[in-house]
Order: structure tokens, then C-alpha cells, then sequence
């Protein structure tokens, strides 16, 4: 592996694609193109961006972002033949796979700090809200290739690729702000292990733990990725998570060497929910309502430490 390559700006929600093009230009692992919303099936108003690996053609992300009563992410994760948000079209549950930027119904154009990375097999997107902290979420957002524990199928091997926000998927329940029966992340997978198109798939870490801890130990976790059906199949490739004791010895970009093991370190900027007593609930690119909260890692918030992610190299 190499050391992921890592991209920085400030921009409103609908300058992101834009953004995204011009800064990734020569990526190592990825091509970026922007698309009007016009040219993409499904495309969004407020910009759309497909994420293609130069090595596997098949490694195709589309981010179609509209603003319907609030803003959010129409996706495909199939390569077509013209861009295409086909989770959102095809899917049998097509609007619940939506990723919100906002609560409630605000469609303000927020101002984020994004950072993003890519590997040879995904991209990590993190967003900084810079204004609007009444409704703005925190962008989590992992695309890319997802490692199997076990050896699969060949016919359905490489379809273990997924998308996994903050938002989980396929979640509209009124009560799950109440009894957290719907609190843990959920993402699309493009095949499940009997075949089944955009399963979905619960994802889960834990980042509490803070290193070093006893005896020098380093927590590192992993992304596991799961399906009540199937149990757990797999985990992120190459991209984990930790809760460093002393940010200091291990700074924003700095190499963590574990013996067998390297990791780039990102220090994860953590920000508090949406406080309008709203934030339970958004709008779907469809103008529907939906009910769940945000959830990406073990918790949203850290009880002391410096909480990491890390992508081995």
C-alpha cells in the first residue's frame, strides 16, 4: 500500500463537484469528472461528481446532489455507460439510500471544510461545517472496495463495494431518536452474497478505547461491515479508526508505525449534532420525511482523547 493522497478545501455544498475535479486532477487512483445535473440520470441541481478507479473500471461512484426542502446525495455505485445515480433510481427502496447535508427542511447552502482521501481501492470524504451549526450535519462518507473475511464466490466477489455515510440507510422510524433501535450505521452494498442488487449492510466500529494503553497497546479497529442474514463479511479495506490518549505524539499526517504495521494518520474533527431539536428527522431528495440519526462511528463523540482515522499503508 501507499500513503493515501489527501485533498483540502473550503466551499458551499454546491461548489463541492466542482472542487472535486479541479483539486484531484492527476490523482494516482482515481478520475474525477463533474457533470451538470442534465447530464446525469437522477442528477442532482446542486452539482454532480463521478469517482472512477483507473484501474478496475467497474469502481464507479456518482454523487448527485439536489435540494428538495434540504439538501442531500442521490448515489450510484455501478458503471454505466452515461452517468447515472442509479441507487436512487434502481433500488427497491430508492430515496431511503439518500445522504442528508441538513436537518429539518433547511436548504441553506452550508460552508464545509472538506477533506478528502483516496486509496488505491476507496475514498474517505470528511466535512467541517463553517456556518449553519443550527442544522448542518458532519459529512462522514466512505466509497470503495470492501475486504472479505472469507474467500467469496467469484461470480459475486467483485460486487463487495459499498457506500456508507453518516446517515444510515433505509431508516425512517419516529422512534429512533427515543429508543436508538435504528442507531448504528447502514450502507449499500452493490451485491450480497446470494446476489441480491444494493443490499444493505450494517457497519460498526469502536473508537473509544484510548491508545496507548497498557502495556504500549494500540487499539485499532476496523470498519466491519454486516448483514443479520449473512453475519459479518467484511470490514473497509484499508481504512480504520483510533482514539489516540496523546494527539501530540502522533499528529495530523503523521506516519504510525506499529512493528508489521504503518498507518497515515487524519485526526477526525469532531462536531457536535444539528441543536434545532430537529435533527432527527430530514427531507429526501423526494420531499419525503424521514426519522434516524447520524451515526458513522461507535459514537459521535469521544469522552476525552483525539479520535483518528487511520489507512494503512
Amino acid at each position: 500500500m501507499a500513503v493515501p493522497k489527501r485533498y483540502s478545501w473550503v466551499s458551499t455544498i454546491s461548489e463541492f463537484s466542482n472542487n472535486a475535479e479541479l483539486q484531484m486532477v492527476g490523482d494516482s487512483w482515481w478520475e474525477v469528472k463533474k457533470y451538470a445535473a442534465g447530464a446525469v440520470s437522477g442528477g442532482g441541481n446542486w452539482g454532480n461528481v463521478v469517482f472512477t478507479n483507473l484501474t478496475d473500471r467497474s469502481l464507479e461512484f456518482t454523487m448527485a446532489i439536489q435540494t428538495i426542502n434540504g439538501a442531500s446525495v442521490r448515489w450510484g455505485i455501478n458503471s454505466n455507460s452515461s452517468p447515472r445515480a442509479d441507487i436512487h433510481l434502481d433500488s427497491p427502496d430508492k430515496q431511503m439510500t439518500d445522504t442528508p447535508f441538513t436537518s429539518g427542511g433547511s436548504t441553506t447552502n452550508t460552508t464545509y471544510k472538506w477533506t478528502l482521501f483516496t486509496t488505491m481501492k476507496g475514498i474517505f470524504i470528511h466535512g467541517e461545517y463553517q456556518n449553519n451549526n443550527t442544522y448542518a450535519y458532519p459529512v462522514r462518507m466512505y466509497m470503495g472496495r470492501l475486504s472479505p473475511l472469507e474467500p467469496e464466490d467469484p461470480a459475486i466477489a467483485n460486487d463487495f463495494v459499498g457506500i456508507f455515510t453518516h446517515m444510515p440507510s433505509n431508516i425512517s422510524n419516529t422512534n429512533s431518536t427515543i429508543y436508538g433501535d435504528y442507531n448504528v450505521g447502514r450502507g449499500v452494498v452493490r451485491k450480497s452474497r446470494n446476489g441480491t442488487k444494493y443490499e444493505y449492510y450494517n457497519f460498526t466500529t469502536d473508537a473509544q478505547l484510548t491508545s496507548p494503553g497498557v502495556g504500549g497497546r494500540y487499539y485499532v479497529n476496523p470498519f466491519m461491515v454486516f448483514n443479520p442474514s449473512e453475519g459479518v463479511r467484511g470490514q473497509f479495506a484499508d481504512v480504520y479508526t483510533a482514539c489516540f490518549k496523546d494527539a501530540s505524539q502522533h499528529p495530523d499526517g503523521s506516519i504510525l508505525d506499529l512493528g508489521e504495521n504503518k498507518y497515515y494518520v487524519f485526526h477526525v474533527v469532531d462536531q457536535p449534532m444539528p441543536y434545532n431539536g430537529n435533527y432527527h428527522y430530514w427531507y429526501t431528495s423526494s420531499n419525503n420525511i424521514r426519522y434516524c440519526v447520524p451515526c458513522f462511528f461507535g459514537s459521535n463523540n469521544v469522552m476525552g482523547g483525539q479520535r483518528v482515522i487511520l489507512f494503512k499503508i
